[in-house]
């Protein structure tokens, strides 16, 4: 069945395209559930790592890839928004299903 919706006696798309549509946004929605899911997860691995006399330079506030880019780390997710800031620019992309964290922190 390749029916019009209408609307007001104008049409619009097919149900065809309306269910394409539909599965687009759906696809959408689970990547941004996944890429705040994964910044979340990022931001809470920096602050446990971020402990004043640590060994390891990797989490600790200036240490990171990212730093460069971090512009007031008093409110919210500090490293998410210095790792997005960086990777706007430098135009790379993270894999959302990679949690090795150290790796992002030292840059790849």
């Amino acid at each position: 069945m390749n029916s019009q919706i209408s609307f007001l006696g104008k049409e619009f798309c097919t149900e065809e395209e309306i269910a394409e549509l539909e599965q687009q946004a759906e696809i959408f929605f689970d990547y941004a559930k996944k890429k705040r899911r994964w910044e979340n997860s990022f931001q809470k691995w920096s602050d446990e790592n971020a402990v004043e006399g640590g060994t390891e330079d990797y989490g600790v506030c200036g240490y990171g890839s990212m730093c460069d880019w971090c512009e007031d780390n008093s409110y919210g997710r500090p490293c998410v928004r210095a790792l997005n800031a960086m990777l706007r620019e430098k135009g790379k992309k993270v894999d959302y299903d990679d949690t090795d964290f150290v790796k992002v922190w030292r840059g790849w």
